[in-house]
């Protein structure tokens, strides 16, 4: 095979798929990426059999043929001099010859033969299938992903929950102190159902799939998820284990409802937390008729913030994690925050004015 690619264009595709390469393996050949010719087109593949990631992208006709390049070919592409790069591969060895400008590298490749394929997806396979907007799906991805547990001792919360009925994807996230819950319109559905994908495999989704007004094609298996948008596919596997039943955690009567201004209350938080310590970042709120105060108290000293609120029901005076505060006002979109009260030491909620169907619910830290 031999071929010439701008070097710039390159360089971007192998950054995309690079993430799936596994930093160690005991084959050495997952450890590399799939060069695949076709004619007029390139495609790069990667894959630690857990995720697999893929992108396609045309060139000026070629020679057809495949290699498996080690991922040091990543670091290579973005240090090359010139503006173009000409790859020779000996189809005997897989000994592969890189040139760009002045700079010269030999790169001993791997059969392609023996590289695992992803995930193949066919009409008789798929079990649930829908489509749904890149900008949709990447704002409901923001607002639960950082609510997943990074315990590997709790692996169902590891995983992020979708809930499919009709044309509607429900998106649900926990670590057991809080639960993140929202919703998404999708069409093109073909059955209802619920599956947990891996949270750190959707990371990739939200780093590659950037084109706000595309649309990504999700189609699931038995144990794999498949979301193609445009030249772009991400495979993984799916997670078989039970997530806790959502409704069930979530109040239905409330004592209070406060609504105040999201930045300032994250501000306000953010200053607090400077004298928190320990693991729990605790913070104590005073939420009253018309203010909201927030209160720290450790061995570094005191701190008071006040906030105006609008108040309806009992005032309520709950201790949280800062962090856990924080973090969803940080990617909520509305100029307020709502939060819903069910008492002292007991959970309350948080949403986004701008989005009706998310909620971000807190357990209390009892002092």
């Amino acid at each position: 095979m031999r071929l010439s690619i701008p070097r710039s264009i390159l360089a971007e595709h192998l950054q995309i798929v690079a993430k799936a390469v596994p930093n160690k393996s005991n084959l050495a050949m997952l450890e590399g990426i799939l060069f695949t010719c076709e004619a007029n087109s390139m495609t790069l593949s990667a894959t630690n059999l857990e995720l697999g990631i893929s992108s396609t992208f045309p060139i000026e006709q070629q020679e057809i043929g495949k290699v498996v390049l080690p991922a040091k070919v990543v670091e290579i592409m973005r240090k090359l001099p010139g503006e173009t790069v000409q790859l020779t591969v000996n189809p005997e060895n897989y000994l592969t010859e890189i040139v760009s400008g002045h700079s010269e590298f030999q790169l001993y490749g791997f059969n392609p033969d023996e590289y695992p394929s992803l995930t193949q997806f066919s009409a008789q396979t798929v079990e649930i299938s829908f489509n749904v907007k890149v900008t949709d799906f990447r704002r409901a991805l923001r607002q639960t992903l950082f609510c997943v547990s990074n315990d590997e001792r709790k692996p169902a919360f590891t995983g992020l929950l979708f809930s499919l009925q009709d044309e509607r994807l429900t998106l649900s996230a926990s670590d057991t102190f809080r639960l993140a819950t929202t919703n998404c319109r999708v069409n093109k559905t073909v059955n209802s159902g619920k599956f947990l994908v891996p949270a750190r495999n959707l990371q990739e989704v939200l780093r590659i799939f950037t084109e706000e007004e595309e649309i990504i094609q999700v189609l699931v298996t038995q144990n794999q998820i498949l979301l193609s948008c445009r030249d772009k596919k991400i495979t993984s596997r799916l997670l078989e284990e039970t997530f806790p039943n959502v409704e069930r955690v979530i109040p239905k009567e409330f004592t209070g409802c406060a609504s105040l201004d999201c930045l300032k209350f994250m501000q306000a938080v953010e200053r607090s937390s400077l004298l928190s310590e320990g693991t729990n970042n605790v913070v104590r709120l005073s939420i009253g008729e018309d203010c909201l105060v927030i209160r720290t108290t450790s061995k570094y000293g005191k701190n008071q913030e006040k906030i105006s609120l609008e108040l309806t029901g009992e005032a309520v005076e709950i201790s949280l994690n800062s962090r856990f505060i924080i973090e969803m006002l940080k990617i909520s979109e509305g100029e307020k925050c709502i939060i819903e009260l069910t008492g002292a030491n007991k959970p309350c909620i948080l949403r986004d004015s701008l989005h009706d169907d998310y909620l971000y619910l807190i357990l209390p830290i009892k002092i």
